[in-house]
């Protein structure tokens, strides 16, 4: 994105804030971008932030400036799928998703990354790549050559997923989790801290251990809770 943004950032403490600081290190490097505040459906509107305030609400969007983009790091383990519908019901226009891209990571040239996504300090996009929308690389997370991300992926700190792996919408790879090459992860998986995964994973699996082996589903765990 080129010009001045100004950007506001659904939800707060952990990924909200962290975002925050993302959007803080871009103004510090090349003023393109700002922090207009939060929106927040749980804290009241002044409340204060790292960096600003609670704006309103998820639904005071569309009462904000037109010129303020937006984005959504609500990737908590275990909520991602009613969080993303969440997200995707605000009727948030594409054009108004901010995507944010420290200016201590390393993106390949011509990585694709879609709107909305967030790639924090020391993250690494390789060659050929292809990011989906809404996703959240964490500090030093590795997204090798020819993989392709889907929508509201997150990626752990320090976590590394190798090349022409195929991860789902949805999937959460935690913390120093490592995902070895040409591995599919099917959509709302969830890969354990510090997990190595060395052949595919059903959708909604949740996988852990060295080599990672499938403990529970997401869905049946999203069904009792």
């Amino acid at each position: 994105m080129r010009g001045h943004h100004r950007v506001a950032i659904l939800g707060g403490k952990g990924g909200g804030t962290l975002a925050a600081q993302i959007l803080l290190n871009i103004a510090r490097a090349d003023g393109s971008h700002a922090l207009a505040g939060y929106l927040n459906d749980r804290l009241p509107k002044g409340a204060a932030l790292h960096g600003g305030e609670v704006l309103g609400g998820f639904d005071d969007w569309r009462g904000l400036d037109p010129g303020i983009h937006f984005v959504a790091p609500l990737h908590k383990v275990g909520h991602i799928r009613e969080n993303s519908a969440r997200v995707l019901g605000l009727g948030i226009p594409d054009s108004r998703w901010a995507t944010l891209i420290d200016p201590a990571a390393n993106v390949a040239d011509g990585v694709q990354i879609g709107r909305g996504s967030i790639l924090a300090t020391y993250a690494s996009v390789w060659p050929d790549a292809i990011v989906g929308s809404h996703c959240f690389l964490r500090p030093g997370a590795i997204v090798s050559h020819d993989v392709t991300l889907g929508d509201f992926v997150y990626v752990g700190p320090n976590a590394t997923v190798c090349g022409t792996c195929r991860i789902g919408t949805g999937v959460h790879i935690a913390p120093g989790a490592t995902v070895r090459d040409e591995v599919t992860i099917g959509e709302y998986a969830v890969i354990g801290l510090g997990a190595v995964v060395t052949g595919d994973v059903p959708a909604y699996a949740v996988v852990t251990g060295n080599p990672a082996r499938n403990q529970r589903s997401v869905e049946r765990d999203d069904r009792s809770s």
